[in-house]
């Protein structure tokens, strides 16, 4: 009995020293320091609507950009599952160096297609609770991210719909835009509709956003895009084409 008392006793002894030497190495108390106290965390809360809408090679996704960097240094994807229902997502151990959070539309490579939704970080460099994004009710379908991202940005300042009529009776406010862009007739272009449902080459949306159709109306719509997205352009425009495309499916 003494002899199996002695063993278990020199065991115990053997098991004390290990783990006091591991734990005076000090690997275990950093690490633990660094996954919980690094950057800031953003959460996300909307309902979002159409996220099924979309094909394969589209992510709607929450990510961090530098600025100058069309790819998203931290990104977490947003399940088709989630549409039409109360969604909280949180983007956490985002650092210093991250200029933008946004809700986005990326390609598989974690490239920005185009934003939805953003928040500047460089506002919260001395905040350290968790930012919120509330967004509501949000459509992030195909057509709605056109939308919020193209539309609402950089086109309605001139098709804003001001008494029912935008330049070239053209209004492109929510509400309106898929009615005054849809197989409807271009009042500059005659013969051409503004938006050939199922054929992108033969819509006139598609001719004057894409390079060299700046000269196809007065107004140069090439050179509007390209200031707006400077780091996007292609994107854009192949989102552009895909929406319209994808209307010969009767999809938006």
């Amino acid at each position: 009995m003494r002899k199996k008392i002695y063993k278990f006793s020199l065991f115990t002894l053997s098991l004390f020293t290990f783990l006091f030497v591991s734990c005076d190495s000090g690997d275990i108390e950093e690490q633990s320091y660094n996954v919980t106290d690094k950057g800031h965390t953003v959460k996300l809360t909307a309902v979002l609507s159409g996220i099924e809408s979309w094909e394969k090679k589209y992510s709607v996704s929450l990510a961090g950009f530098t600025t100058g960097d069309n790819y998203a240094q931290v990104v977490r994807t947003i399940p088709y599952t989630t549409s039409n229902t109360q969604m909280e997502l949180v983007l956490a151990n985002i650092d210093d160096n991250i200029n933008t959070v946004e809700l986005v539309i990326t390609n598989r490579l974690r490239e920005r297609v185009i934003t939805l939704a953003s928040v500047n970080m460089d506002e919260y460099v001395n905040v350290k609770d968790t930012i919120r994004m509330d967004l509501g009710l949000i459509d992030v379908s195909r057509f709605g991210a056109l939308q919020l991202g193209l539309f609402d940005k950089a086109c309605i300042l001139c098709h804003g719909g001001n008494g029912g009529t935008g330049a070239a009776n053209l209004n492109l406010t929510e509400g309106m835009s898929y009615a005054n862009l849809v197989n409807v007739p271009s009042t500059r272009k005659e013969g051409m509709m503004r938006v050939t449902g199922g054929n992108a080459q033969e819509s006139l949306f598609h001719q004057i956003m894409a390079e060299g159709g700046e000269n196809l109306l007065h107004v140069n719509h090439t050179e509007i895009l390209s200031n707006q997205f400077r780091e996007n352009l292609n994107e854009v425009r192949q989102l552009i084409d895909d929406w319209i495309n994808s209307l010969g499916d009767n999809n938006e």
